[in-house]
């Protein structure tokens, strides 16, 4: 059973890494704009959006691109910003893209994760793309934790498996900013929402259908108005709910399809799963899975249960 996780783990940090390794031949410039006074978003580059929080002394970085160099070129754009040190990194899951720039990072951080995100990170040793090991969370967030840091509130939430078993949610109530990591991605694809519900699920790192449903409900009640998503552009209210609204919709049909014996095959091409999505904003994989498809083997698990 630990071989067989171990491969699955393997996977998909070879399916990151050549990720990564296109996105290094692709991606666009690295580009920050203010939301707040003190908050901070990039988009392009290496790896998924970031997160920067200027606090009282310091700087707080959510998310931190895929690669060393990827994250001075973030650690440039912070330093004309304020001459303030980056002294806490929240990061909120564990795939690479997200989380392998920390390495760039001065040591003796604060680092942030969701528990079952660590555990990923210290799943992924010894295989390509793996996670820094040196640079493990040294805090890690179970369900619900508020705190204060450097001045700035922050709130840190794990509703349930969506993405990966190991997402965080972040948000700022003060500044009524939340990022979402990859719960949310591309709201401006719908291409890639049909067949994704804008956020792909990683079957390897046990996301979850029913689980990405929880997070969405959950960050739609936040009294927020700024979501910064994974990849892609910035989200708001409305359009979480609109998301939710997308993904629910898609859980109940598939449910109805599937208590009147339907096959999966016939499920995705009722509900329109029937070709990948094609990426052309950075690296957009075909999934392993399609949105429909997890659903359809969670709620075919839950029947036999």
């Amino acid at each position: 059973m630990r071989y067989r996780w171990k491969l699955s783990i393997t996977l998909s940090m070879i399916a990151v890494a050549a990720l990564s390794v296109a996105a290094q031949q692709q991606a666009p410039p690295l580009k920050v704009a203010k939301i707040r006074d003190n908050v901070y978003w990039t988009q392009g580059g290496d790896g998924g959006n970031t997160g920067i929080i200027v606090g009282t002394t310091g700087v707080i970085v959510v998310d931190t691109k895929t690669t060393v160099a990827s994250s001075k070129e973030v650690q440039a754009e912070i330093a004309k910003i304020t001459p303030k040190r980056v002294e806490t990194i929240i990061l909120t899951h564990s795939d690479g893209d997200h989380a392998n720039g920390v390495a760039g990072f001065a040591p003796g951080l604060t680092i942030i994760a969701q528990e079952n995100a660590k555990k990923e990170m210290e799943d992924s040793a010894g295989t390509r793309g793996a996670y820094p090991q040196d640079r493990l969370p040294t805090k890690t967030i179970a369900r619900d934790a508020t705190m204060t840091i450097d001045g700035v509130r922050v709130r840190l939430l794990h509703w349930a498996p969506g993405h990966t078993s190991g997402d965080l949610v972040v948000y700022f109530p003060d500044e009524r900013v939340v990022f979402a990591g990859d719960l949310m991605t591309y709201p401006n694809r719908p291409d890639i929402a049909a067949i994704t519900g804008g956020a792909l699920i990683h079957i390897d790192k046990h996301g979850s259908a029913a689980g990405l449903i929880e997070n969405l409900k959950g960050m739609a009640a936040l009294k927020a108005d700024t979501y910064v998503t994974g990849h892609g552009d910035l989200m708001s209210k409305d359009d979480v709910k609109n998301r939710l609204a997308f993904v629910q919709d898609k859980w109940n049909k598939v449910k109805t399809m599937v208590a009147q014996g339907k096959s999966v095959e016939e499920v995705k091409t009722a509900v329109g799963e029937s070709s990948p999505p094609k990426g052309t904003r950075g690296p957009v994989p075909a999934p392993a899975q399609t949105l429909s498809e997890v659903m359809y083997n969670e709620i075919k698990s839950e029947k036999k249960s």
